[in-house]
């Protein structure tokens, strides 16, 4: 609990915004209530959320002692609860410490998958041993052509943008060391070099292969010049952001990336389909997820449809 709560109240005080603690009780199973009437049940739970709202408001006053506490304390499923409230309040942020699956080799249990796919605000999903800050960020983008909605790339453009924003909103209080990583592929290019099938002039697949490291490396060199343009030259100095661009699948490089480069914190865009409710986090966004064991922000894109109603 306290790693979410310190965290929370860094990144609340850094930006001077409200912040809220929410705790959700598990709900009493159905055969219980055969042994007490709806009354006696409801004022037992009434009981529970009061001791549960202390527990918390204890902590908090321990941590940080002359905050206003503004505590929820709620009772159903976890990543229900959250998103609804969420939801309802128009929450900018939500901040949550994973569940320690460390006994299964990964961090994030389904809760939490749950929470990262349907959430409609980004989320901080913290790793239980986490840091008061964090030293290094990794800022992941998309530069391949391959996704393509029907707004041709819009979509993706402007999540790439986000992930930019929301990293160096996150490293520039902290002086955090900050890297931006990508990987790009040639489409095809196994099947033009050794497919039976295939009769391209290795010369041309060569070439074909350039032009395509060229794009993507273009691609990325922009996103960097339209990020001086949103936060100013001064603050990118500042920064001094790392650009990684690497040949491969992203499930693979980007994971390697936050272990070469001993990453506290990833931040990426998890796009699927738009307008589709639920259907954000694609294979290749939840295979980072299942490798990664640092902490992870997950961006949702504009039209994002959550299946969880306020």
């Amino acid at each position: 609990m306290d790693t979410a709560i310190v965290q929370a109240l860094r990144i609340a005080e850094d930006h001077q915004a409200n912040i809220t603690f929410i705790s959700v009780l598990k709900s009493v199973r159905s055969w219980l209530t055969t042994f007490r009437d709806k009354e006696e049940l409801a004022k037992e739970i009434g009981v529970i959320e009061e001791k549960k709202r202390a527990l918390v408001e204890s902590r908090i006053r321990s941590l940080a002692p002359s905050l206003r506490v503004n505590i929820v304390v709620s009772s159903g499923i976890n990543f229900i609860e959250i998103i609804k409230h969420a939801i309802d309040n128009q929450h900018d942020l939500v901040v949550k410490c994973a569940e320690d699956m460390d006994w299964i080799d990964r961090m994030l249990g389904s809760e939490d998958m749950h929470l990262l796919r349907k959430c409609p605000c980004p989320v901080l999903m913290l790793k239980p041993d986490q840091k008061d800050s964090f030293r290094r960020l990794l800022a992941t983008v998309d530069v391949n052509n391959k996704f393509d909605e029907l707004d041709e790339g819009q979509v993706q453009d402007e999540l790439n943008q986000q992930v930019l924003e929301y990293s160096a909103t996150l490293a520039i209080p902290e002086l955090s060391e900050m890297h931006i990583g990508s990987s790009w592929e040639a489409y095809a290019e196994d099947f033009l070099r050794h497919g039976g099938f295939s009769s391209t002039p290795e010369e041309k697949v060569d070439r074909y292969v350039e032009q395509e490291r060229r794009d993507c490396t273009s691609k990325l060199q922009m996103l960097v010049r339209k990020m001086d343009e949103m936060l100013g030259k001064e603050t990118v100095q500042y920064l001094q952001p790392r650009s990684h661009l690497i040949k491969g699948q992203a499930s693979r490089e980007i994971p390697l990336m936050v272990e070469n480069y001993d990453i506290d914190l990833i931040i990426m865009g998890t796009v699927g389909r738009v307008g589709i409710p639920g259907l954000i986090i694609g294979n290749t966004a939840e295979s980072i997820l299942e490798q990664t064991k640092c902490s992870i922000l997950a961006i949702k894109p504009e039209g994002f449809k959550t299946p969880v109603k306020g």
